[in-house]
């Protein structure tokens, strides 16, 4: 039973989780792009969500592309760095972004708990997606300590699962199956968020301008028309 779980999570799983996520992306796009935005509350309460959002939104696109780098073959890393270095690098540019990101979550989330204003307008929906990235990032900066004290080796097979996952081999589970748990959390939760993501706010982040986190703040004034 735990063999038949452990291939059908980390073997078919992702290729469910990427099918969703590509149907969910091009029908939002071409059905529903007119709702691709995230609602703002800043209106509401402009305390706290300006430093919070900044730290969420930059911890967790720099998260998300150090994810991207599993995808990298040894033999192509390997002509710069060694695996071990690479493990090294991750660990401190993971932890530094994942804790930006988990405290600027933090922070969003006890906005909407103790403001309440911006309690009254948010929904279910606003608080279960922080949630599941709360606890995602929370796996994911649990496994830190895991990744720092394992053999190198068990960091290599993580960049190998990926890769045989994207190319659809068929024993891509049995490579991380001795993992630690902590592990396999986070790749599961992470695969249940990628699934969710075309159908959530987080959608923005794909059309969100770099302008933003560049931006202090604006005014929008109206020219008074003359009769």
């Amino acid at each position: 039973m735990e063999s038949y779980l452990n291939n059908f999570l980390f073997t078919y799983f992702p290729h469910i989780a990427l099918a969703v996520f590509w149907f969910g992306l091009i029908t939002r796009f071409i059905v529903a792009n007119k709702s691709i935005q995230a609602n703002s509350t800043q209106l509401l309460a402009k305390k706290g969500v300006n430093k919070g959002s900044k730290l969420f939104h930059y911890g967790i696109i720099f998260v998300f592309f150090g994810h991207l780098t599993l995808f990298l073959p040894e033999e192509v890393y390997h002509r710069v760095m060694t695996t071990e270095t690479k493990r090294l690098i991750a660990l401190t540019l993971g932890t530094v972004f994942g804790i930006m990101a988990f405290i600027g979550m933090l922070m969003l989330l006890r906005r909407r708990i103790t403001n309440e204003r911006v309690r009254f307008a948010s929904s279910f929906h606003d608080y279960f997606i922080l949630l599941l990235l709360i606890i995602e990032a929370g796996l994911g900066l649990s496994s830190v300590v895991t990744t720092a004290t394992a053999p190198v080796e068990e960091y290599a097979a993580l960049g190998k699962w990926a890769q045989k996952i994207i190319t659809f081999q068929p024993d891509a589970g049995a490579l991380i199956a001795g993992h630690s748990l902590v592990y396999k959390l986070h790749i599961t939760l992470g695969l249940i968020i990628f699934m969710l993501f075309p159908y959530t706010k987080l959608m923005h982040m794909i059309v969100l301008p770099v302008s933003y986190f560049f931006r202090t703040g604006y005014l929008l004034v109206r020219r008074r028309t003359p009769y």
